[in-house]
């Protein structure tokens, strides 16, 4: 048989297995959506969104549930720092994994409700909203903003917890609002510099019973405080 005749089968039979297998990936109930898997999302409200964005429903096509036109999907969603969405063939499931921002702080509050900041200077919201518990910090960048929390982070845990709001004012130097025996002390700061004493100094004063009636302590000049 001449070879030319040889390859007509050949090139029939792979016809009729792409065909098949064309048909079973994007045809047959064989391969369809069974499971779809979230792993990462922080909050159920997080998880929710990410579905709601996705659209993706059992039963649909497995070979038309595209991971990258997925993935740009939740490009809006700036609390996400990556995504990585997969097909799993054999068990017919979609797994969609979320690596989300941190928050360190809630950045802005008096004026931007629930915004928050990572150590990246990236600002964000958390679908449902932030912890509470989470320091407040108002800057008019992301850099000073994470210069304030890196410089709450350096503070005893005793003086820390008190404190209500690090602000970081336009030139740079920071002023706390500090809560102590039910009143509020602003404290102006300075600059991030010799933090251990301008604890040790601001507590000495607030322990003064003298100072039982004051509202303000500057420590920019640790060893020449003023109050009032």
């Amino acid at each position: 048989m001449p070879a030319r005749n040889l390859r007509i089968p050949v090139i029939a039979g792979g016809v009729l297995l792409f065909s098949t297998a064309t048909y079973l990936l994007a045809w047959s109930p064989v391969f369809v959506v069974k499971d779809i898997e979230i792993t990462g999302a922080p909050t159920s409200d997080s998880s929710k969104a990410i579905s709601k964005a996705l659209a993706i429903t059992t039963g649909e096509k497995l070979a038309r549930v595209e991971p990258r036109s997925l993935q740009r999907r939740l490009d809006s969603f700036d609390w996400i720092s990556d995504v990585n969405i997969s097909r799993d063939w054999i068990n017919r499931k979609v797994s969609i994994e979320i690596s989300s921002r941190t928050p360190i702080a809630l950045f802005n509050p008096d004026t931007s409700l629930q915004t928050t900041i990572d150590t990246t200077g990236k600002v964000f919201r958390l679908p449902g909203g932030a912890p509470n518990s989470l320091p407040r910090v108002q800057a008019a960048t992301p850099e000073s903003g994470v210069a304030a929390i890196d410089l709450f982070t350096e503070l005893p845990e005793s003086f820390r917890s008190e404190i209500t709001l690090m602000n970081v004012r336009s030139s740079g130097s920071f002023e706390v609002s500090y809560s102590y025996k039910s009143r509020q002390i602003q404290i102006a700061w300075g600059d991030g510099k010799e933090s251990a004493l301008k604890v040790e100094v601001a507590s000495k004063l607030l322990a003064l019973p003298e100072n039982s009636k004051i509202r303000f302590i500057d420590v920019s000049a640790p060893y020449a405080p003023i109050v009032r």
